[in-house]
């Protein structure tokens, strides 16, 4: 019996994908329309809405925001690229827009100032277990209640059970490069539990700073990645009440 793989590697032209309308998400996940505190709100990020805000904060400082992401937007075409190949075409995978609702917003669409992004990486709907990621949280809106409260939007909908609103996930996971003193901390202050270090996760763009690899494995410096995690046991164990007193903070 023969076989064929008819796999196409995506074209960079389909990133115009992203200002069509409606947008489709593509999502084996059910994804909700608005999560939201008094405070922050998270809605699917629409690249024809959230983009260029988005990036154009980013680009101001972009040296420190992506220092310790395993890529690299230098351009908004790359990432609407990123949104793309990376997100959309995978159906485990969303990315949300956090908005800053005590901040005014110029966009009549939005409901205050665009303050970062986040989502949600390899979903199994039959594993019942997601990645959160990436955690972008623009310069301006960091140390603030924003983190904590985008984080603890997306625990809440995807550890929470059905009757209370969620989706009954029993495992949800957190990787951070292992200098990011910052997105560790970030984490276990949500109750996520270091469970050990991946290594060689990730093949880093050409030019950034990682660890070294033979040239006969290709370009690109390697990454390690620190794996943390909350489960269902842990969520109905506590932890779902230290991350709403977390969303709750001054």
């Amino acid at each position: 019996m023969s076989f064929i793989n008819s796999y196409k590697a995506p074209d960079i032209a389909t990133a115009g994908i992203s200002f069509q309308d409606p947008y489709d998400l593509n999502s084996s996940i059910p994804v909700p329309p608005l999560l939201e505190t008094e405070r922050v709100q998270l809605v699917p990020f629409n690249p024809a809405i959230h983009g260029e805000p988005f990036y154009t904060a980013f680009a101001k400082d972009q040296a420190v925001l992506e220092k310790y992401l395993p890529g690299s937007w230098p351009t908004f075409d790359s990432f609407l690229w990123f949104l793309e190949s990376f997100v959309r075409q995978d159906t485990g995978s969303v990315l949300f827009a956090i908005i800053d609702k005590t901040k005014a917003s110029d966009d009549t669409r939005i409901a205050g100032r665009i303050a970062g992004a986040i989502g949600w990486l390899h979903g199994s709907p039959q594993n019942l277990s997601l990645e959160i990621g990436p955690v972008i949280i623009l310069t301006e809106f960091q140390r603030t209640f924003v983190s904590a409260n985008a984080i603890g939007l997306l625990l809440k909908y995807v550890l929470d059970v059905p009757s209370e609103g969620g989706l009954g996930f029993r495992r949800v996971t957190w990787s951070a490069n292992p200098f990011n003193v910052a997105s560790i901390a970030a984490a276990e202050k949500m109750g996520f539990v270091k469970e050990g270090v991946m290594r060689w996760t990730w093949v880093l763009p050409v030019g950034k700073e990682g660890k070294p690899v033979s040239e006969k494995r290709g370009e690109g410096n390697g990454r390690d990645s620190v794996m943390l995690s909350v489960c269902w046991d842990d969520w109905d164990s506590g932890v779902r009440e230290v991350v709403i007193k977390r969303m709750e903070r001054i």
